[in-house]
């Protein structure tokens, strides 16, 4: 099979490229007296790691503008705002629609809420009850997910090398002794393009694993960033695309998802 740049003769190793030095963050919550006890907390986290960041806190989400949130790039969340108009969620919809990358935690007292952010891919959840315990773990994996957005796939085409963001890539799918690369060429994930090589699939998953990739069935490696939906037979992404999961290896399976997502 032939892309729209040739054939692929090669496929590189990843490579890793920084990004902003300044890192912004966002706190929502109606409780102010947690919502500075939690600014200080992140504060002191990232002060160790030598990480510069402007950090905003907020207990009315009607504060919060669109320039706010096409800057952020880590956003606290409280999902029940208690009887206001807006609640996390709301907040997190409207940051999808301005940075599609941005890291979204959710901060609650209910565990329960956690499924309703499937929609709009929270990277983390933590119970207050928890945010003392978890809060540098969980901090420190999303600095370094943000550190890596520039994180790439290179292949050389006809002697050309061409990087493919790893962000962009859907899934990874075998096709006797083919690779297919489904790559997403736009927000809405709706465009695809595909690439083509051949290789084991079993190398790309050993080469991509430990950068949020899961090998879901045989014929199948997927971006981890992009489920939406993780089930016994199937799993779904966040384009709408289903794809086969092993039934026999499932519980393995969800088990490897829940840890990446930061259910411990």
């Amino acid at each position: 099979m032939k892309s729209n740049h040739g054939n692929i003769q090669e496929i590189l190793p990843c490579t890793v490229e920084r990004g902003s030095p300044v890192i912004r963050i966002i706190i929502c919550d109606d409780d102010e007296i947690f919502l500075e006890k939690l600014r200080k907390a992140i504060g002191s986290v990232l002060q160790g790691m030598n990480v510069i960041a402007k950090i905003h806190t907020y207990s009315r989400m009607e504060d919060i503008g669109q320039p706010i949130l096409a800057s952020c790039d880590i956003a606290f969340l409280d999902i029940d705002f208690g009887h206001t108009r807006y609640n996390g969620l709301d907040i997190a919809r409207k940051l999808r629609e301005e940075r599609k990358d941005a890291i979204i935690i959710f901060v609650t007292n209910f565990i329960e809420y956690a499924p309703e952010g499937y929609e709009v891919q929270a990277f983390r959840y933590v119970l207050k009850l928890d945010v003392e315990s978890k809060l540098k773990d969980y901090l420190q994996q999303a600095i370094t997910q943000l550190q890596c957005v520039c994180e790439t796939l290179k292949i050389k085409v006809n002697g050309e090398i061409i990087d493919i963001p790893l962000k962009s890539i859907l899934y990874i799918e075998s096709q006797l002794r083919q690779i297919l690369i489904h790559v997403q060429r736009d927000s809405s994930g709706k465009a695809i393009k595909k690439y083509s090589c051949y290789a084991a699939l079993a190398e790309m998953e050993k080469q991509l694993e430990p950068q949020g990739f899961l090998r879901i069935q045989k014929s199948y490696l997927v971006n981890m960033a992009h489920l939406q939906r993780f089930q016994c037979r199937e799993a779904m992404l966040d384009n709408g695309t289903i794809l086969p999961v092993s039934e026999k290896n499932y519980t393995e399976l969800k088990q490897k998802y829940l840890y990446w997502k930061g259910f411990r």
